[in-house]
């Protein structure tokens, strides 16, 4: 095998090294984002849970106000039953009395409705600190296992695009632009090696996409150090001598 082909085969194996570790890497970023998401969604939830106990806690405080208004006028009333001087005065003022704290009982009633939700809701919001302590913990986790790997990956990463670079100046720049397009297009696999399909005949294929090939393209390959590329996949060509 010749030069040329030789630094583009290093440089697949180099390429398909840092796309193993940026996968890797990329994995560990993803369930940071949805931890993070799923962190978000319970801090919502509990959000509008605060703010549905914050308003059911003010309408109860305005029906304890308006409750107190309604006793404080049965008070009245009864102090001024005892002035009446006429049956007819006296079941007026009865009937005013007993409306009032009709009015009062029912708001008695709904605030007693009322604070038993804002309780259930308390204890959902609860439920949902609870889980969001947990989970916030399980983001943190998650966000030290990614610097972990970040800090573990980083001197790997260091020396491959070190030999990279390397590899890189042993090519002509059109054939260095060809392979870094179609490595970014087959995530790294920039080459296919010719196979031969039947061990008697001169029949092959390439092994990126499994279409037949001329056994012209794989002559050219054995006595010639030259690009050439598959016709279906657009990959660069080579074969292995071994086989």
């Amino acid at each position: 095998m010749g030069s040329v082909l030789e630094a583009l085969l290093e440089l697949q194996d180099i390429e398909l090294q840092l796309v193993d570790i940026r996968r890797q890497l990329q994995h560990k970023r993803q369930l940071v984002q949805r931890q993070g998401a799923r962190l978000q969604a319970i801090r919502d939830k509990l959000a509008v849970e605060h703010e549905a106990v914050r308003r059911m806690q003010m309408d109860v405080d305005a029906i304890d106000v308006d409750l107190k208004g309604h006793m404080a006028q049965v008070s009245r009333l009864r102090e001024h039953l005892n002035t009446v001087r006429t049956n007819k005065q006296y079941a007026a003022i009865l009937a005013q009395l007993n409306n009032e704290k009709a009015d009062a009982s029912r708001l008695e009633a709904k605030a007693l409705e009322m604070m038993a939700n804002i309780e259930a809701r308390r204890k959902a919001m609860a439920a949902y600190e609870e889980e969001e302590r947990a989970e916030a913990a399980r983001l943190e986790d998650l966000r030290a296992q990614a610097a972990a790997a970040d800090a573990m990956f980083a001197p790997k990463v260091a020396e491959l695009e070190r030999r990279r670079a390397e590899a890189a100046k042993r090519l002509d720049a059109k054939i260095l632009t060809l392979f870094e397009r179609l490595s970014d297009r087959y995530e790294g696999e920039a080459l296919a090696k010719i196979e031969r399909t039947h061990p008697r005949k001169d029949e092959f294929m390439c092994s990126g996409c499994h279409m037949s090939l001329s056994a012209e393209c794989y002559n050219a390959l054995m006595i010639r150090d030259e690009v050439q590329t598959c016709r279906n996949c657009g990959r660069i060509l080579h074969i292995d001598r071994s086989s």
